[in-house]
């Protein structure tokens, strides 16, 4: 897990979030069904402390191994996937905090003989001895996010680990890759993992959808922080990662490691203006909402008027008009029956409409971190501004616009509202760029693809704006990948 405050001597781990539909082998006891699982799994572990957090580690890990039993052959020419020469080990993070030493024979692992602070708010494959190695201690990392978002996030952690011990394996480290493709790849050797879940074929997991959606934020909450510079990007942001785990899911073990995955793009970048640091990336909540904005430039705009500007360009390689949509303060849109609704397009006056308590709620809807640099206790941060998290929603508005102008189809549906996100991808694309004086537009600021990224999940489908329409928060965060990566064409 990227922890800003130490460099490990090997790759961190990246807890990848993801869950599957409820599938598979099921019994049936007086009219209720019923998930039958495997027993827990007998894996040795060094240090165990026979805890449920143990448990579940054991649990993921041999479900992990029994799947690339199958897949490492198909990846490695034929070989047969060696064990790990190094083993597991479980350390409590909290002693070692107070201590500055691992107890027992846990302090063998090859990483934290070496130095045993690496191992707190941490999991990890180590390349000194081949181990997998983890802090099992509840109110570091691991812990606290296993409590808040489920028990599968730390399944795909250690799919994740697993993934840089096939690396190891096949010699990929041996020729000096970035970090960030290492990363990315093993985020997608756990997507592979995950359509095991998915088929109901893994052993020790299922979950439902929303419990997949809960995942997904809480893999975002192991994303980069901005860096500092190019130099500090090591994991990617969460759009990065959350798309290298569905090029798994969709495209399987082979394509993870295939010659050509290092050839993958990336999002993350730093920031590159004094101001847009001291902000965080974001504009005051007034902006957002102003029609008429032009703080960031007299000449680009705000967010609406560039919505306008870029769905006017893009009409015209349909060589069709584009009228630009307005928006309106409202407590509920002025078209549809639903009472909960405080944000949606209204295509009869072509206008997107907010109430302002719904508005503020998604300014203020991101989810952070922060880690006690004393003894490494983790706090989730609830409420955190995010503009374009706000900006998302407006541009799932327009997105609607698109659909009755352009194309004169249903705004209504499922298929509406993955078209929209679809849509809000390509959008985000076109103004995912540095500022430039030359060249003067509304432009993205490094953490807003991010916000973007939690919103299609959390608030896209909320019954207070567009509502699931039978969609996951997973299937819109495909949606948005999708247009991103391709273009409008793909939508």
């Amino acid at each position: 897990m990227p922890i800003s405050r130490r460099r490990p001597l090997v790759l961190l781990a990246a807890v990848t979030a993801t869950v599957a539909l409820l599938a598979g082998c099921a019994t049936v006891i007086d009219g209720t069904p019923t998930v039958v699982l495997a027993p827990n799994a007998n894996l040795n572990v060094v240090g165990d402390s026979h805890s449920p957090f143990d448990t579940l580690a054991k649990n993921a890990l041999s479900d992990v191994m029994a799947f690339w039993q199958t897949e490492y052959p198909k990846i490695s020419g034929g070989r047969a996937l060696p064990p790990l020469k190094g083993g597991l080990y479980s350390i409590d993070g909290a002693t070692v905090v107070a201590t500055g030493k691992i107890p027992g024979p846990a302090g063998r692992e090859g990483c934290v003989a070496k130095k045993p602070d690496f191992i707190i708010d941490n999991a990890a494959f180590c390349t000194v001895d081949d181990s997998i190695v983890w802090d099992r201690d509840p109110n570091h990392l691991v812990g606290v996010l296993t409590n808040r978002y489920g028990p599968l996030l730390t399944a795909l952690a250690f799919a994740h680990e697993f993934g840089h011990a096939l690396q190891y394996r096949l010699g990929i480290f041996d020729q000096n890759p970035l970090v960030i493709d290492t990363e990315s790849q093993a985020d997608c050797a756990a997507g592979a993992f995950l359509a095991q879940i998915v088929a109901g074929r893994a052993p020790h997991f299922r979950s439902t959808p929303a419990e997949l959606d809960q995942a997904l934020l809480g893999y975002l909450q192991v994303r980069d922080s901005t860096p500092a510079s190019n130099g500090d990007i090591s994991h990617g942001d969460g759009f990065d990662r959350l798309s290298a785990i569905d090029d798994g899911l969709t495209k399987g073990a082979t394509f993870c490691y295939s010659p050509t995955y290092f050839d993958r793009k990336f999002t993350e970048r730093p920031f590159v203006t004094d101001s847009d640091y001291l902000s965080g990336g974001n504009e005051p909540l007034s902006q957002v909402l102003d029609p008429n904005d032009t703080s960031k430039d007299p000449n680009a705009g705000g967010l609406q008027p560039d919505l306008n500007r870029f769905w006017t360009a893009a009409a015209k390689l349909v060589n069709r008009p584009f009228t630009p949509v307005s928006i309106a303060q409202a407590d509920h849109p002025k078209c549809g029956a639903s009472s909960t609704s405080q944000f949606g397009y209204c295509p009869d006056d072509n206008t997107v409409y907010y109430s302002s308590a719904f508005a503020r709620k998604a300014y203020y809807s991101l989810t952070d971190k922060t880690i006690d640099q004393n003894n490494g206790n983790v706090t989730l941060q609830d409420n955190q501004p995010a503009d374009f998290a706000l900006g998302t929603l407006f541009a799932t508005g327009w997105g609607m616009a698109v659909l009755h102008q352009l194309f004169a189809k249903t705004i209504d549906g499922a298929g509406a509202l993955l078209s929209a996100a679809c849509y809000v991808g390509a959008y985000a694309k076109n103004i995912n760029v540095e500022p430039s004086s030359s060249s003067p537009q509304f432009v993205l600021s490094p953490p807003d693809l991010d916000e973007a990224t939690e919103a299609m999940i959390t608030l896209v489908g909320s019954d207070q704006a567009f509502g699931t329409r039978g969609t996951t928060g997973f299937q819109r965060i495909q949606s948005f990948v999708k247009g991103y990566n391709q273009g409008l064409a793909a939508c």
